[in-house]
């Protein structure tokens, strides 16, 4: 059974690129799959960034946006991201904002491939790209590709088993 796919765009002042760039990703995607979904971070901009992703989030059911009141950093916006995600494949544009929405179905087709131990790709001149292997993210033209799976299997060993009560009395004064 094929997986479901989300790209995730952690945002910040783009209100001028917003919907040409959500525009391109959704007409790509669309033809991969009709299990995906699209989640807008936007990191505290200034301008009208999460006014333009909320005007997309009505035109198309697939876009969600989820807006910071104040910027917390690319790191922050990924997780509240992961948290709005439901696709088993996540694709996050790199930091450069060099991703190009024609090179999706290659990373599509490299997630929907059986498992192997170790995959390594050619070397394009300009790009970058690394060795996938479950359990390790793929970045490759200006994209990283991360397995839903296997990222909560590696977080979850660091859970606690219980709860943490004595974090939730590190502001109780005895007397109170």
């Amino acid at each position: 059974m094929e997986r479901s796919l989300t790209v995730l765009l952690p945002v910040c002042n783009v209100q001028s690129t917003l919907a040409v760039t959500v525009l391109e990703i959704l007409e790509v995607v669309s033809d991969l799959t009709d299990r995906f979904d699209l989640v807008i971070v936007d990191d505290g901009s200034a301008d009208a960034t999460s006014e333009v992703a909320h005007e997309l989030t009505q035109h198309y059911p697939q876009v969600r946006a989820v807006r910071h009141g104040r910027r917390l950093g690319r790191e922050a916006a990924i997780r509240a991201g992961l948290k709005q995600s439901k696709g088993e494949i996540i694709l996050v544009p790199d930091e450069a904002g060099n991703s190009a929405a024609e090179e999706i179905p290659r990373l599509w087709q490299l997630a929907n491939q059986p498992q192997r131990a170790t995959q390594h790709l050619p070397a394009p001149t300009a790009r970058r790209w690394t060795r996938f292997s479950p359990g390790h993210p793929v970045a490759q033209a200006g994209y990283q590709l991360i397995d839903r799976r296997t990222m909560e299997r590696l977080h979850a060993s660091s859970q606690p088993d219980r709860p943490n009560y004595l974090a939730r009395l590190k502001d109780f004064a005895l007397g109170e």
